[in-house]
């Protein structure tokens, strides 16, 4: 099963900011759930966030609150909908490791290629 490259894809989204197109957006939707989504800019990450609870508190429950200190910011959140963290633009590898986490922690997901759609915009 190929995964994702995470990093690579963020890569991709920094090097077009370095070149001054930082609207570039890169989605990924679920194959079979497409209500499953996540994206990232050169430095936000928006997930889908099916859950009612504040993110923090859930996050501390998927032992994913370490990145929250360090590499991302909480920015916007609305119950059953969302979550949008502003993240560090130079920690690559904190910011693919943190979707991969929450992909299985937080939405059982896998990060294998042939689940999901990639678009870039």
């Amino acid at each position: 099963m190929e995964q994702i490259n995470m990093k690579e894809y963020l890569q991709k989204v920094m090097d077009l900011a370095i070149d001054g197109n930082t609207k570039c957006i890169i989605s990924f939707e679920h194959t079979t759930t497409p209500e499953y989504w996540f994206q990232f800019t050169w430095d936000m990450l928006n997930v889908y966030y099916p859950f009612t609870n504040d993110p923090t508190i859930q996050l501390k429950q998927w032992d994913l609150d370490t990145y929250e200190k360090d590499d991302l910011s909480l920015v916007d959140w609305k119950a059953n909908e969302y979550c949008t963290w502003e993240r560090d633009p130079g920690n690559l590898d904190a910011a693919a490791d943190f979707i991969m986490q929450y992909l299985k922690k937080a939405l059982g997901k896998d990060d294998s290629v042939a689940s999901w759609k990639i678009i870039e915009s």
